[in-house]
């Protein structure tokens, strides 16, 4: 189908999508995300990466990193998102939930950070939105620690999958249905096109599986150690 649409054309309305989605209706976007399917999955992402520190790319309003952080206290976590109303939403929710997240208004392609700072890196729908995928993966890998770990999460290429929709809840249907509507206007990834982006990166020992009932692709990935 995407075939059928000018590529000019989708990037446009990818920007207008993202501009309200992230700006102006970040509380509706916080509202679709918030369900029992998603924040399990943001979860599973913690849960692959090593700590102390880690870094949550594209954190949105934060509820993935609060995930995160509540799973595991004794971690420290660093939020980057490029828009301003998203960081002051996961400002505000972390520190109503006291949790050990530092939101940081940032562009995921130049990061403010040294190389090597952060012992692991996640994403959660991210690297569909960014402008160049690969670009994104080796800034990520320069931020990684030599021996630490990526797990990110992105929307799938693939038919279509109603019953695996509902499998997650009404709420969580609706955000799976929205999710790949919106994915067509940026992109979806197949298991083998994520994870051949992630070794071009730089990444090794790199694992992919399908996720979230089908709908998302789950990849991790490690930056070698010298």
């Amino acid at each position: 189908m995407n075939a059928l649409v000018p590529a000019s054309f989708r990037r446009q309305a990818g920007r207008m999508y993202a501009g309200f989605a992230f700006g102006r209706l970040a509380p509706l976007y916080r509202v679709l995300t918030a369900h029992e399917a998603w924040r399990r999955s943001c979860r599973e992402l913690g849960a692959l990466v090593p700590g102390p520190l880690v870094l949550d790319l594209g954190m949105g309003p934060g509820d993935g990193a609060l995930e995160m952080a509540r799973a595991d206290p004794s971690r420290r976590h660093v939020g980057v998102d490029l828009s301003a109303a998203m960081v002051s939403r996961a400002a505000r929710a972390a520190a109503a939930a006291g949790a050990a997240l530092r939101p940081v208004r940032a562009d995921g392609l130049a990061l403010p950070v040294r190389e090597g700072a952060f012992d692991g890196v996640t994403a959660h729908s991210y690297l569909y939105l960014v402008p160049d995928p690969l670009a994104a993966l080796a800034e990520a890998r320069r931020a990684l620690r030599p021996g630490g770990r990526l797990a990110l999460l992105e929307p799938r290429e693939g038919p279509l999958d109603v019953r695996g929709a509902l499998s997650c809840g009404a709420r969580g249907a609706a955000s799976m249905l929205l999710w790949r509507s919106m994915s067509r206007l940026h992109r979806r990834f197949t298991e083998d096109a994520l994870a051949t982006l992630l070794e071009a990166a730089g990444f090794g020992d790199v694992g992919v599986r399908p996720a979230l009932a089908g709908f998302g692709v789950l990849a991790t990935g490690a930056r070698p150690a010298p």
